[in-house]
């Protein structure tokens, strides 16, 4: 009897779901991504493509730095290979007349902007007193000004659309302490509360805003951790899975949030790390 009507139930639900849930498709949305040229920016540039988004990759330079990537050609010749559209915006996250001059690429380019990634950023390895001032103001403008000023001048566009997202990625390192990641994991740590903050701030109108936090993932900025035998040893011994995440991985989780599928989440931060977090 259980055994009938929860075969019943199912049944019901799968009608559900393939009558209601609406899917991963992007078509006719324009998304711009910050530090689309290589790795988890390039993989979710392809990504959100895959689903049928025009993409403006945004960064201050065109080519991957990882030779496995530049052998593939530039974001925007990948994507163009798949046939779907994409531009290139050199912009400097940092400087505020960049960011606008990007958006207004993906506005004039596209006719409107519906998703924005904020992906830029790098690491400056440290303690508070190995890291100079220099070097403080740099990973803060990078990591953090730049989720505010690309969400500062994409926003208009983006409650003007009928389905605006901004996903920002931050880090695992937002959510612990890392070996010398003073800046980092301060900077990842306010992405995160930014976002939860622009999730109240957009939520009205419609705009859902998430963070991704990355754990173990193989790019050109990862790249030194990786080879370094006394760090790997760790990354082998707290990722749960017997592989490591690449940025397609994230790509494929940021296609979801900036979908339909996604409409019902908004203000948190998703770990995407293989089960880094779960074992420490």
């Amino acid at each position: 009897m259980y055994a009938r009507g929860q075969r019943a139930l199912d049944s019901h639900n799968a009608y559900l779901c393939c009558r209601w849930t609406p899917c991963m498709d992007l078509t006719d949305k324009t998304a711009l991504v910050t530090g689309g040229a290589a790795g988890i920016g390039r993989g979710i540039a392809i990504e959100l493509a895959r689903g049928g988004a025009s993409v403006v990759v945004a960064d201050i330079r065109t080519e991957p730095k990882l030779d496995e990537e530049r052998g593939r050609g530039e974001t925007t010749d990948v994507i163009e290979r798949l046939g779907g559209n994409a531009l290139f915006s050199e912009c400097d996250v940092g400087d505020e007349s960049a960011v606008e001059s990007a958006v207004a690429d993906a506005v004039d380019g596209y006719g409107s902007l519906d998703i924005l990634v904020n992906n830029a950023g790098i690491s400056v390895p440290g303690t508070v007193t190995d890291l100079d001032r220099g070097d403080w103001v740099e990973i803060v403008d990078v990591n953090l000004t730049s989720v505010y000023l690309t969400t500062k001048h994409a926003t208009p566009h983006l409650t003007g659309s009928d389905a605006g997202r901004i996903i920002n990625l931050a880090s695992t390192a937002a959510l612990e302490g890392t070996p010398r990641g003073a800046g980092y994991c301060a900077t990842k740590g306010g992405v995160v509360a930014l976002t939860r903050q622009l999730a109240v701030d957009l939520g009205p109108d419609g705009t859902t805003v998430n963070a991704l936090c990355p754990g173990p993932i193989y790019t050109s900025m990862s790249q030194d951790t990786f080879d370094d035998p006394e760090r790997r040893e760790v990354y082998d011994e707290h990722v749960l899975l017997p592989y490591f995440g690449d940025p397609a991985d994230v790509g494929q989780l940021a296609r979801f949030l900036a979908s339909d599928a996604a409409r019902y989440i908004t203000g948190t931060a998703i770990p995407i790390d293989g089960g880094w977090l779960a074992s420490r």
